[in-house]
């Protein structure tokens, strides 16, 4: 099949928020999902393997089955036998009107007893994938196609799997204090500024805004600047990292600044810190030999 659209199209060339990937793996061979700012749904073509996370280990999943990893959690998938998958990734997924209605059934929540678990596909379901992995085996990487599908997914969601399974399959994405909290803390190292932190939780800034005052009882910007001063100061009494390697990785112009930085936060310099850390551990050491 020949691909049309031009190299140079900008919806082919551009890596999208939302999409598909289809891959295969031989027996013993390893997928890992990282912990990021995408949410993946596994939707298992042929074959099966075994998926560990925080939520579950060595859970088996079987072909025609789907499921849903949560981007706040860490997962490593060994395929069992030769497997492929059709992999969807997306960060929000309540935003349009055809995707899932969260706000309707959140209320449910504490109605269901959630465990990480497997769904299995439906006719709608399964005439969806087929034709997703039909186009990935094409090349067909059209960012416009791709939002397209995982549009048609949640409307298959909403409309062919019922509030239970919904709630039960994407219960991290509802319940909103514990997810929240996750996904801060998990991407805030990641970022400078509090609009990175809101774009990478995939929430609006007013959004995130207020959503962090009621989680963290504290504006973004100062917990970050808490979180950061926090960090430093680890970095300067428990570890021997070299000042300039500090300096650089949180963005300071030069020694100078640096140091005025830690004179206003933590009332000395950071060659004092290190030095008064160090005279501690070594008085602590020579204590534990006597």
């Amino acid at each position: 099949m020949s691909n049309q659209c031009p190299a140079t199209c900008h919806s082919y060339t551009v890596e999208p928020e939302a999409g598909f990937v289809y891959q295969t793996f031989k027996a013993g061979e390893k997928l890992i999902l990282e912990r990021g700012d995408k949410n993946n749904i596994l939707f298992l073509m042929s074959g099966s393997f075994e998926i560990t996370s925080e939520e579950r280990r060595d859970y088996a999943v079987r072909e025609g089955h789907f499921v849903f990893c949560f981007r706040a959690y860490h997962y490593e998938v060994t395929a069992l036998t030769d497997m492929e998958i059709v992999r969807a990734h997306f960060i929000t997924a309540g935003a349009a009107c055809d995707m899932i209605p969260f706000n309707s059934i959140v209320g449910k929540i504490k109605k269901i007893n959630y465990k990480f678990t497997q769904v299995a596909f439906n006719e709608p379901l399964e005439l969806l994938l087929n034709s997703v992995r039909l186009y990935l085996q094409n090349d067909m990487k059209c960012n416009h196609l791709h939002a397209a599908k995982i549009q048609e997914m949640f409307v298959i969601f909403k409309f062919f799997y019922t509030p239970q399974i919904q709630l039960r399959t994407f219960y991290n994405l509802f319940d909103r204090n514990q997810s929240f909290a996750s996904l801060v803390k998990n991407n805030a190292p990641r970022v400078k500024t509090v609009e990175e932190l809101a774009d990478i939780c995939g929430f609006s800034i007013q959004h995130f805004n207020n959503m962090f005052k009621q989680e963290f009882g504290d504006t973004p910007y100062s917990w970050m600047q808490k979180q950061r001063i926090l960090e430093i100061e680890r970095l300067l009494t428990e570890t021997n990292v070299p000042l300039k390697s500090i300096i650089k990785m949180y963005s300071f112009t030069n020694h100078g600044h640096f140091a005025l930085f830690c004179r206003k936060y933590l009332k000395k310099t950071p060659l004092k810190i290190r030095k008064e850390a160090r005279a501690k551990r070594e008085g602590e050491s020579e204590q534990a030999v006597e």
